[in-house]
């Protein structure tokens, strides 16, 4: 009989109360929605105290601890599940090297790693709703863009000069990253899997592709400050600047690379893709470890 820990009791009972598991999702989400300001204060509290290299020395820090836990924890589950190892294998370190590409280019400052651990709960409580951890980082998307409209628009408009693709990015590995610790720690996913295109997070990915392709086309999205036309509602990019492969951050000693919305919007497709790979190519778990 399989140990059942925290994860599968956790996973298990939100399963069997679902208005719950709804409520708590989107509990969940408005308190992601309203924290960015006094989470921004914060930080720059501690930038201000500490300097911005020490700061980033301090995250890195942590992160580095963090990760040698966590590897620890994989070690121990790969000893104690051992089926489908190859496959968890593949992805946990797909997934472990996508966030430290991510952390290595595309960060203004070491914090933004925060975003692994808001989204990898959001997909754990979207887990239970349906059983398949591809569903859970595909429906996981659209709070994540949202969430990134609201900073764009609403919170921060004119010193955000660009839809923050590059934090979409990082939440959906977020995401993608829980699913695989959920996977490793034997929290099932569904056995009764329709094939890949009759799934309702493939059919989401392909609408969301069509409607971003039609938007674009029609204008009412614009890429850029120069393709913007009477009916645009937003435009994705409003950096005054050429379009470089890297920036420099004003006022700040970072480099780093802008998610363009062409490359972002293939991102997110191809790892929507990748992570709906989790229930596809997993086998049955033998009897014996059941």
């Amino acid at each position: 009989m399989e140990q059942r820990n925290f994860l599968i009791r956790a996973a298990d009972w939100l399963e069997q109360r679902r208005a719950l598991n709804v409520l708590l999702v989107f509990a969940y989400f408005i308190f992601i929605f309203l924290m960015h300001i006094p989470c921004a204060l914060l930080s720059v509290f501690v930038e201000r105290h500490l300097t911005l290299p020490v700061y980033n020395q301090v995250v890195k820090g942590i992160c580095f601890v963090l990760l040698v836990a966590y590897l620890a924890f994989v070690f121990r589950q790969l000893n104690t599940r051992p089926d489908n190892r190859a496959h968890k294998i593949t992805y946990l370190f797909l997934a472990l090297g996508f966030i430290i590409l991510h952390f290595t280019i595309m960060f203004e400052m070491n914090i933004e790693i925060i975003h692994i651990f808001q989204y990898s709960i959001l997909a754990c409580l979207l887990f239970p709703l349906t059983r398949r951890y591809g569903a859970a980082v595909c429906f996981a998307i659209p709070f994540m863009l949202v969430d990134e409209w609201n900073q764009y628009i609403k919170l921060y408009p004119g010193y955000v000069e660009y839809f923050e693709f590059n934090d979409v990015i990082l939440d959906i590995n977020g995401c993608g990253l829980a699913m695989i610790t959920l996977y490793l720690a034997g929290v099932k996913g569904s056995e009764s899997l329709k094939p890949i295109f009759q799934r309702t997070e493939f059919i989401s990915v392909v609408v969301f592709a069509l409607a971003v392709t039609v938007a674009v086309k029609t204008c009412f999205i614009a890429l850029y400050t120069a393709d913007k036309c009477n009916n645009t509602w937003l435009v994705l990019n409003i950096i005054k600047e050429p379009q470089f492969f890297w920036r420099k951050f004003p006022g700040r000693d970072a480099v780093y690379h802008i998610m363009q919305p062409v490359e972002a919007m293939v991102a997110i497709i191809t790892l929507a893709l990748f992570y709906m790979g989790l229930d596809s190519f997993r086998k049955p778990v033998p009897a014996s470890l059941t």
